[in-house]
Order: C-alpha cells, then structure tokens, then sequence
C-alpha cells in the first residue's frame, strides 16, 4: 500500500480511537484528547496531548503511542509521561527517550518494571526492544528539520 495523506487520515482516526481507551485504563487525569497528533509518523508512532482538568486549555500528559492496528510486528509501546515539565511535544519526545533508556539499561540488568510501557516477551527481549526504540526517539528529538514550525 502506498501512503498518503488520506492513509495518514485514516491511521490517525484509528490511533484516536486507541489513545482515548488507554488513557481511560491508565486512569490518566483528563480533560480534552487533541483529536490530532502534535508530532506522529504514520503508521508507526504519534505524539499525543491530552489537557489537564485543572487548567483547561493546557497540556496535562503526553502520550505516545505506537500503531495499535496490529500491522506493525514490534509496535512502539503506549507510554505517558506527565507535561508540567515538558511543555513542548519536542521535549517530550526526549523524555520518552530518556525514560526508555534508564529502563531499558535495567532491563538488561534483570530488573524489571511495573506499568507503562507494557511489552510482551521476556525481559531480555523487552530490553533490546526498548533499546532500540529509545535510541529512535532520542534521534527524532534532535533531528531539527522535524520540529521545525510549517
């Protein structure tokens, strides 16, 4: 299948659908979901804001998510980190690197975690996973050409 902006269309509606059901199971403090991504490659990975109750009109968490259509064979997992600190989708695109990294380097050390991000496999295996896909975002957090404004 080629991509194209209406398959971009399509994969965000999807990933939507998706993002509000983790967020409802995680118990994520929420006002509004952004109905659209602030940063994604479609149809692996998106960015995604979701307000914070107390002040409306702000970001409250971030959510990555990964390709939750059951296309991908190593999807991204869903995490979700909260904004205070991070007030721009750049920022947290650094932080999800961060974090998976610090978990990642547990990981190998036999240590595992609780909660998000949940991945399948043995610890060895959710290890590289998270490796490889930390090291991804940490290259997309400093690729200047990404983020620059259209």
């Amino acid at each position: 299948m080629e991509w194209d902006d209406s398959a971009d269309f399509v994969w965000c509606e999807q990933q939507f659908a998706a993002i509000e059901a983790y967020v409802t199971e995680q118990q994520i403090p929420r006002g509004l979901i952004c109905d659209w991504p602030e940063w994604y490659t479609a149809p692996y990975v998106g960015l995604w804001v979701v307000e914070d109750p107390a002040d409306p009109g702000y970001a409250g968490h971030w959510i990555l998510a990964g390709d939750s259509t059951g296309a991908q064979p190593q999807p991204v997992p869903f995490d979700h980190l909260p904004a205070a600190e991070l007030p721009e989708p750049r920022d947290a695109m650094a932080a999800f690197a961060k974090r998976w990294a610090g978990l990642a380097a547990k990981a190998q050390k036999g240590e595992s975690w609780s909660g998000s991000p949940v991945l399948s496999g043995d610890l060895a295996a959710q290890a590289k996973q998270l490796s490889r896909q930390a090291q991804l975002l940490s290259l997309w957090a400093q690729d200047d050409e990404l983020w620059e404004e259209d």
